[in-house]
Parts: structure tokens; sequence; C-alpha cells
């Protein structure tokens, strides 16, 4: 007697659409978690780097005796015969969103000065991940 049944050689349509709505989904979950982790990276180096702004433009006072009129003061030489710099490099201006941190003398918040960062959304304003990160927080 023969045996007339064929071995399978590959697997069926609905086997592989099944693998790959797995695949998809797993993929959709995994890139979720990365995405949303990445962003309150983002939001946490902000927040310590306004920190260390804020000890840098302390440092400046201290050695010249005045605030600077920009951050941009704290890299390069401002011609002052007191500046001890630099106080903090061209790329620590920037925040992790690629903008310049900003800065006032006349504070809104009852420090001294004021450094902040717009955050994700780039303007005035948000909540969460997209709040405004500011040396008074």
């Amino acid at each position: 007697m023969k045996n007339n049944k064929r071995k399978q050689q590959g697997f069926s349509l609905i086997e592989v659409l099944v693998v790959m709505t797995i695949l998809a989904v797993i993929f959709g979950l995994v890139v979720t978690n990365v995405t949303g982790g990445q962003d309150k990276a983002k939001y946490k180096q902000a927040q310590i780097e306004v920190k260390k702004l804020t000890q840098a433009v302390s440092e400046f006072y201290l050695d010249t005796g005045n605030l600077p009129d920009s951050l941009s003061e704290l890299a390069s030489d401002n011609g002052d015969s007191m500046w001890m710099g630099p106080y903090a490099s061209e790329k620590e201006l920037k925040d992790p969103w690629g903008e310049p941190y900003l800065f006032s003398a006349n504070s809104q918040h009852g420090q001294s000065f004021d450094i902040y960062s717009y955050a994700k959304d780039k303007s005035p304003g948000g909540d969460k991940l997209s709040a405004d990160i500011g040396n008074w927080q």
C-alpha cells in the first residue's frame, strides 16, 4: 500500500498571517515604550542642565560681580578682567530638543534670574513632559 498523504512543505497563509500579527503587536508595544522613555529622559536631562547652568551663572556672578547679559557669556570671554571661565560649553547652552536655553536677568519667579526651556512643545506652558522647565522649580 502506498501512502497518499502529502507532507506539508511550508506554512499556510493563515499561519503566516497569525505570526505577522503577533510580531506587529509586539513591535508596536516596544516602539511605544521606547519613545515614551526617550521623552522622559530628555525632560530629566533638561532639568539637570538647568541646575548646572544656574550654578554656572552664580559662579559667573561671583567672579565678575554682574549677571551675564546672555548665557553665551558663560562660554566665551566678554572682556571682563575678572572673567574666569568658561563656565559652560556652547553645547550645554542648548536644551535636549536643540533650542537654546532662555535667560532673563529680571526674574518673574522671585529668583535672582531665570533660566528656562519650553521643553518638547517649544512654546510657553504645557503639561507633563511638555511643561516648561525652569530654575524656579
